[in-house]
């Protein structure tokens, strides 16, 4: 709505004077309340994403830009104050409060709503007797705001009810074709990467200047004939922004693994520099029964998933990030089980662990909870209550249950784990140590920071101080509904992971979005740069705006984070560049929404970001010495800006995932259309890159390069208790 007139002298204070009122209520008989077309609706939708009565609502826009001038008494005694028969309102507002009316303006920029009919004196008087009543009440739980209102204004209070299971990110050829619900499922369709095969290389010497055909400048087709055949096709890959070797999973279940393979992280029960091809993933003794339906990649491990709802790890295990139950074992070779713990144990004693590494839990592992917001008892992998999603950070691992319940191990060196501490120790001078977790343990436990359940948000508190302890640190709420809240989506970054709520039934409960761990470049999303132990609600994403645009999943870069909402808009935080300011706010990329681009896809890596759209277009930007851009050998190897990737003109690209060094796809065949499209994409077979695979064999694994997995370095400023 548009600012309306300036208020006069007479009107001026911190109530609204009785012939402000009769003035509102001589309006009302036109259904109008406030300058510029504002009805009731509009000034109770205002209320609730400001959390602030609706008569101080009322106050601020009809004071014309002037301000509502607080009295000498507090905030909460002049809320105590109003109310009444007839009497006077109290409108005490901060300034804090007009900031937030003014940011809120400015990024609605809404147009003034049309003005409704002409509604009966009657039920005008009515309506405006109605306010008077709720006044009083609307103010008190302003005091102490419900958790859902605060962590969603436009949601209803009390616990919500989700649609669940949630289910993997792919579908088994065996289950048929995706189904209507299945819109956030990538069409199966053909492999292809961009950037080199070499996976030694990247972060530690600069690509050959040679056009060797390992090294991939655009995007390519991998070996679509000598390995996958014209028949199969990818239903799932994954990288992360700290990996050099990445994973394909087939529509029959069969997973592909190359890349680095240092720390034994591809599980084929050897370590070596690289695996140049792909190569088929199987777990000992059950090669022919298991079959994935999902993976998540760290920089020394991997992690599979399979359709029997087990969880299988493989890799380095320095910080326990395997969730194998054992702490002394540094690594593996083979996947083995994880060890997944719930809020009711499934046999054996948590904190025993068993000579095999399973905490005595032995390959049977099942999750006994209660999903409180469907009131469904979950008592055995076969009610649906497994593990459907998995991703990995350097050191970290986390996996969503088909309950939308998450786990989480490995390292809590910057609060990574989400269990709200680092446990910090000394071992020796100049050497500390972490509570590290070594199996997955769920939490549930969610926050919000206490200037955003006032609706003040960080501005509130850096101006008015509230909020923030002596040192200068954020104070945090526990949500009401914390323990029942489900999630829909989660991504590791290298010290940080997002996560994104699930879907619920009422349609005006907003899914909210959540982060922890390190907060460098301002990642999280809150806008500052410190760090958070326990899983933080995200204001940002917040308000009307994101009522018929909600949040849907999330993709986490190195120290950046992605949301991509409901009607295919990006918004980013955070840094992947090596120059230029960080991103403290989530901030819409304007680049793609303001063109008409309906994202599908979105992909973040060490220093580059990737995003495919519905109409066949793919853009990227960041840094990519190693041709991850993909924009051609001659071509740039930067772009601070999104810029088309020719190499996929007309090309559907349904998944991308970015690593570090390269970049990788689901490129959809389905119909003549995309065949014609794919003739124009470069394809490398085996025999093409033959004497690169000879060369790779004679070199040797060096554990200077990372195949020891070298012991961490203390990180200043972080890890703080």
């Amino acid at each position: 709505m548009p600012r309306g007139r300036k208020r006069s002298a007479a009107e001026g204070g911190s109530t609204v004077s009785n012939s402000n009122s009769s003035s509102a209520t001589a309006t009302t008989a036109d259904g109008f309340l406030a300058p510029g077309g504002g009805t009731a609706s509009d000034l109770k939708k205002l209320s609730r994403t400001l959390n602030l009565p609706v008569d101080t609502v009322t106050a601020i826009m009809n004071c014309g830009g002037q301000g509502v001038v607080a009295s000498s008494s507090s905030r909460s005694s002049s809320r105590r104050s109003g109310g009444g028969d007839g009497g006077e309102v109290a409108a005490a507002v901060d300034p804090a409060m007009m900031n937030v009316w003014g940011d809120f303006m400015s990024e609605e920029m809404a147009a003034p709503a049309a003005a409704p009919a002409a509604a009966p004196a009657a039920d005008a008087a009515a309506a405006s007797a109605k306010k008077a009543t709720t006044t009083v009440d609307s103010s008190s739980s302003s005091e102490k705001p419900a958790a859902a209102t605060a962590a969603d204004p436009s949601s209803e209070s009390g616990p919500r009810s989700y649609i669940l299971p949630i289910l993997p990110r792919m579908r088994l050829s065996s289950n048929g074709k995706n189904k209507p619900n299945d819109d956030d499922v990538p069409t199966p369709g053909l492999l292809a990467q961009t950037g080199t095969l070499d996976a030694s290389v990247p972060g530690r010497s600069s690509i050959s200047k040679s056009n060797l055909p390992h090294e991939l400048q655009t995007p390519t087709l991998l070996f679509p004939n000598s390995i996958f055949g014209k028949k199969t096709k990818i239903a799932f890959i994954a990288t992360s922004p700290t990996a050099c070797h990445s994973i394909a999973i087939t529509t029959e279940g069969q997973a592909y693994g190359w890349g680095r393979n240092e720390t034994g992280q591809l599980g084929l029960g050897f370590t070596s520099a690289v695996v140049p091809l792909p190569t088929l993933l199987s777990v000992a003794g059950e090669e022919d029964t298991i079959k994935f339906v999902g993976a998540g990649v760290g920089k020394y491990h991997t992690i599979l998933v399979g359709s029997n709802g087990l969880a299988y790890a493989s890799g380095g295990n320095l910080c326990g990030q395997l969730g194998i139950n054992n702490k002394g074992m540094r690594g593996i070779e083979k996947f083995r089980k994880c060890v997944v713990m719930g809020q009711i144990g499934s046999g054996g004693d948590d904190d025993e662990e068993g000579e095999d590494g399973d905490g005595g839990m032995g390959g049977n592992v099942k999750i006994v909870q209660v999903t409180f917001c469907c009131a469904i008892k979950f008592t055995s992998l076969e009610c649906h209550h497994t593990p459907t999603q998995a991703s990995c950070g350097e050191n970290i691992s986390a996996l969503l249950s088909s309950a939308g319940h998450l786990y989480t191990t490995g390292s809590s060196e910057f609060g990574q784990l989400g269990n709200g501490e680092t446990g910090e120790y000394i071992i020796s001078a100049g050497k500390l140590g972490y509570a590290n977790c070594a199996k997955f343990m769920r939490r549930s436990l969610f926050v919000q920071s206490e200037s955003d359940a006032e609706g003040g948000g960080m501005a509130r508190a850096m101006m008015t101080g509230k909020g923030v302890d002596s040192a200068g640190k954020t104070k945090c709420i526990n949500l009401e509904d914390s323990s029942k809240i489900c999630l829909a989506s989660v991504s590791c970054g290298k010290n940080h992971i997002v996560a994104v709520e699930a879907p619920s039934e009422q349609s005006q409960s907003v899914p909210r979005v959540f982060s922890w761990g390190s907060g460098d470049y301002g990642c999280l999303g809150h806008g500052i740069q410190a760090d958070e132990f326990t899983p933080r609600l995200v204001g940002s994403f917040r308000g009307p705006i994101f009522a018929n645009n909600h949040p849907v999943s999330t993709v986490v870069g190195s120290n950046c984070s992605l949301v991509l909402t409901k009607n295919g808009h990006v918004y980013y935080v955070g840094k992947h560049k090596t120059a230029g300011e960080a991103t403290m706010r989530p901030t819409l990329v304007d680049a793609l929404a303001n063109n008409g681009h309906v994202v599908n896809s979105i992909g973040a890596g060490s220093h580059h970001v990737f995003c495919s759209t519905k109409s066949g277009v793919a853009v990227s930007w960041g840094h990519g010495s190693h041709g991850e851009l993909g924009y051609g050998k001659d071509e740039a190897k930067s772009s601070s800006k999104p810029k088309f990737v020719m190499g996929l003109d007309s090309c559907l690209v349904t998944s991308v995932a970015c690593g570090m060094g390269h970049t990788v796809f689901i490129v959809r065949d389905e119909d003549d259309e995309d065949a014609k499209a794919l003739k124009k994409v470069d394809r490398v077979e085996k025999e093409d890159v033959a004497e690169f695979v000879e060369q790779i064999k004679g070199k040797k694994v060096d554990a200077a390069d990372g195949g020891g997995e070298p012991a961490k370095k203390k990180t200043k400023g972080k890890g703080k208790k």
